[in-house]
């Protein structure tokens, strides 16, 4: 069977696939891996715990730390560089405060960036384009930079066929934002049982509704306090990175934004509650199979280009691994044990 453990509905060039087969606990570095198991299930799933902050103890809940007002949402250092202070971020060991006295009169926002896809198959080519434009998806010497929107248009019509008939298979679009805009209300519900008032908006980062957007409203609504929750499990410069790059440059032009409060999760990979999302869909799945322990669990995740790993530190590869790891702890602990292996997808 098959797991999907990527948040991305589009693909980036250049990338290097890696495999890491396990029946044990020892990663195994492979050109490519194979499946060839009768039956495949693709799963995606999202899930946050209900009380969304970057402070939240694992064994608090039901308590907020708010973090400051540093507008620097995101460095354009080596990501080597800008993981520790993100990472302090997340793990502050502030006091915990409870809600309620924390809250008050303020007016709380949780801001959801995911990437964004084409709605409409006329939507596909100029999607397309804003995808291949950023520079954190196509990184050019600096030298040639000027070219990257000549080589994103380039890129775009090219592609733009062959992407047209994968979205007219699936119904002449893409179902990201449908699903993102379904998670988002159930947040919000999950919030508001909470005692937590809080609105949940949602930024695309290459397609309606643009992140720009989201903070136009944002603004609007007069939020006071932010919590900046990306959609992607795993921390990755192409994904979450960029997300929260765009995020920054517009922080650091607004005297608005400044000024407000807020708070980043980077990455949630290891949250409990997602490691028991991604057990409960797997051992469903296992269910419908006549012998389950034989069935071979085939995790399936985008790949990154391996200068983003070995020469800018990206952690989506030491991140999505862990994941699995503990999806496969999980597992263990409800007496399923069986063999598994993760690849990561080569782009052609």
């Amino acid at each position: 069977m098959m797991m999907n453990c990527g948040a991305m509905n589009a693909t980036t060039p250049s990338s290097t696939s890696w495999s890491a087969s396990h029946s044990s606990k020892i990663p195994m570095l492979l050109p490519r891996a194979i499946c060839s198991t009768q039956r495949m299930c693709c799963g995606s799933g999202v899930h946050v715990d209900a009380c969304v902050s970057t402070n939240v103890s694992r064994n608090a809940k039901d308590s907020m730390v708010w973090s400051g007002t540093s507008p620097s949402l995101y460095s354009k250092q080596p990501i080597n560089k800008f993981l520790l202070p993100l990472r302090a971020l997340v793990t502050s060991t502030s006091q915990d405060v409870p809600i309620a006295s924390l809250i008050g009169r303020e007016k709380v926002g949780v801001l959801l960036l995911n990437l964004g896809g084409p709605e409409t198959l006329e939507d596909v080519q100029p999607f397309l384009f804003n995808l291949f434009a950023d520079p954190d998806i196509i990184r050019l010497p600096r030298l040639f930079r000027f070219l990257q929107k000549p080589l994103a248009q380039f890129i775009s019509v090219a592609r733009a066929p062959k992407s047209k008939e994968g979205y007219a298979s699936i119904g002449g679009g893409s179902p990201l934002r449908h699903i993102t805009d379904a998670q988002a209300e159930e947040l919000r519900k999950s919030l508001w049982e909470k005692q937590v008032p809080a609105k949940v908006y949602v930024g695309m980062r290459y397609w309606h509704p643009f992140t720009e957007e989201a903070i136009e409203q944002i603004k609007r609504d007069g939020i006071t306090k932010l919590v900046v929750l990306p959609l992607y499990p795993q921390f990755s410069i192409s994904t979450s990175g960029s997300s929260l790059r765009l995020l920054e440059s517009i922080f650091r032009e607004d005297e608005y934004l400044v000024s407000m409060q807020h708070t980043v999760i980077p990455s949630w990979y290891q949250r409990e509650g997602y490691i028991k999302a991604m057990a409960n869909l797997i051992g469903k799945e296992l269910e419908t199979f006549d012998h389950p322990e034989q069935v071979l669990i085939f995790f399936s995740a985008h790949g990154v280009p391996l200068a983003y790993v070995e020469e800018a530190g990206d952690p989506y590869k030491a991140e999505m691994e862990e994941c699995i790891d503990l999806i496969m702890e999980e597992l263990e602990k409800r007496k399923i044990m069986n063999a598994y292996t993760l690849a990561y997808q080569q782009v052609t």
